[in-house]
């Protein structure tokens, strides 16, 4: 297999997958075995390419030009291969079942591939491969299926639809049409019930289709109680009663719906001394009046349990973000510092509140109160200082320059510890680092000029060959640092308790001078032996 040719591939599919039309030309490519399952390759140039044992199962290779090319024993199983150019192809082996064959110009070896089983094949396919009857035959032998069989010649079709080669929709409609009594019997119920006679219909019906059905007496009778109750209170309502017996208007009940509601208790003398009672009454009795109005509608849970799951999946990506950045921009800390915030925020609608279904407005107040509590906790408490753990993992790690931005951004964010790392041969000048600690820190060849050292503590700390040229170092602690003769100073230097400057070198205020032009001299005398 050619490793780069498949490198090549892989880049030209993954181009396409982002939307590109990438063109694929990798003609005589060795991709022997390769697994490219459903891949897109339309269009692509493979000719005389070696694809044997390949997995090309569902792929895309419409109007692809695959002319001597190598498919021994590969899987093409439901491949799409309209149009594409398959002559002189070798096929020993190959699974072509179920493949999209339809004008595709196809080699005279077919007969030698795996399987054919369910290959769509059209006339336009025959045409350009130049097969003959024979050849169309041998096809449908092997499996494959035909679609619009028309313009072949009538013997030829016949034979294909003997072989069982058309596929079932087309051989649905050639089938000649069922009587009538055949197909009513196939019919659905409904339909059968349409074309019934009218008594057959009314024994098939529903009970409540036949009682509709039904004369008025038959219908009063079926009825329940309660019905033939408000019946016959409605036809006594309708009749109208002669003028001897006729209610003074002065003296008629109000209208049902002015009534009161009474309670069953008020009702049960009327039931007991035989009167009626209207059926509005009676109604407002039984229902208790007017139904309270619904309370606003709430948040829905589903939609709360959305809102906690954003706020979890934005601090996730942002935690992921500061983490994977050596050196995290400063946008990236201030969109940490802010979505930090929302995203807390948002995790507070997956708390459950007492009382919601109660008062919906009430509770979703409360909800919102206790988002914006979590927000400016988290707001205040800024998690962009998180950042600092990613910076001293980049001290540990990263190349120079790196490592001299982490040491700023570290000190730019209150970080003054620098205890025991390697900081040697790092570009710090200019760089504000008052009142730090460099316990046992490295800092060999650092250049520290015009850095802001004030108060700071060098105990233990290698300071060989460091720039301290117009450094501040007033009130800093190296009477314990290593190489503080061997660092490099200038009259610009402020040096600790009172020390001082000596041929371009930092004296103690306790070590004699003598010393120190003796030092000097000894380091610019000529080496031993020379003349």
């Amino acid at each position: 297999m050619d490793t780069a040719a498949l490198h090549t591939l892989f880049g030209a599919l993954s181009s396409r997958r982002g939307g590109e039309s990438t063109a694929i030309e990798l003609p005589g490519a060795d991709l022997a075995a390769a697994h490219l399952r459903c891949a897109d390759l339309q269009g692509a140039n493979l000719a005389g390419a070696r694809l044997d044992g390949a997995k090309l199962t569902g792929a895309n290779l419409g109007g692809a030009r695959l002319d001597a090319a190598s498919l021994v024993n590969a899987d093409l199983t439901g491949a799409d291969l309209r149009w594409a150019d398959l002559s002189g192809a070798l096929l020993g082996g190959a699974l072509l079942a179920a493949a999209d064959l339809r004008g595709a110009k196809l080699p005279r070896s077919f007969s030698s591939a795996g399987s054919l089983v369910g290959a769509r094949v059209d006339p336009s396919a025959c045409a350009r491969s130049g097969f003959d009857e024979e050849a169309i035959l041998a096809l449908a032998s092997a499996g494959a299926s035909f679609d619009d069989i028309a313009s072949f010649p009538s013997p030829l079709r016949d034979a294909l639809a003997s072989a069982d080669a058309v596929p079932e929709s087309a051989a649905r409609s050639r089938r000649p049409a069922a009587p009538d009594s055949r197909r009513m019997e196939a019919a659905p119920d409904s339909r059968r019930m349409e074309a019934a006679p009218d008594s057959r219909r009314m024994e098939a019906a529903p009970d409540s289709r036949r009682m509709e059905a039904a004369p008025d007496s038959r219908r009063m009778e079926a009825a329940p109680a309660s019905r033939r109750m408000e019946a016959a209170w409605s036809s006594q309502r309708i009749s109208a009663p002669p003028e001897s017996q006729r209610i003074p208007e002065s003296q008629r009940m109000p209208p049902a719906t002015d009534v009161p509601r009474q309670s069953v208790a008020t009702s049960a003398p009327r039931r007991a001394a035989g009167e009626r009672e209207p059926p509005a009454v009676r109604r407002a009795a039984v229902s208790g009046g007017p139904r309270r109005a619904p309370d606003a509608p709430e948040l829905a849970r589903s939609t709360e349990l959305r809102l906690a799951l954003a706020g979890g999946a934005l601090l996730l990506v942002l935690a992921a973000a500061v983490a994977l950045a050596k050196i995290p921009p400063r946008g990236l800390l201030l969109a940490a510092h802010a979505g930090s915030a929302l995203g807390a925020a948002l995790l507070t609608f997956a708390l459950p509140l007492v009382g919601a279904e109660r008062n919906a407005l009430r509770s979703l107040g409360a909800r919102l109160v206790l988002a914006a509590f979590a927000a400016t906790l988290v707001y205040g408490l800024d998690p962009s200082r998180l950042a600092v753990f990613r910076l001293r993992a980049t001290l540990a790690s990263g190349d120079a320059a790196q490592r001299s931005t982490a040491v700023r951004l570290l000190a730019r964010s209150g970080h003054r510890s620098f205890d025991g790392l390697d900081l040697s041969g790092l570009d710090l000048s200019r760089a504000d680092l008052g009142q730090s600690s460099f316990r046992n820190a490295r800092l060999a060849g650092a250049d520290l000029s015009g850095a802001a050292l004030m108060e700071s503590t060098f105990g233990a700390a290698d300071l060989t060959a460091a720039n301290l040229r117009g450094a501040d170092l007033t009130g800093t602690d190296a009477e314990q640092a290593t190489g503080w003769e061997l660092a490099a100073c200038d009259a610009a230097t402020e040096l600790p308790d009172e020390g001082a400057c000596v041929l371009g070198h930092p004296v103690r205020a306790n070590q004699p001078s003598s010393d120190t032009t003796a030092r000097s001299a000894h380091e610019g005398a000529a080496p031993a032996g020379a003349l």
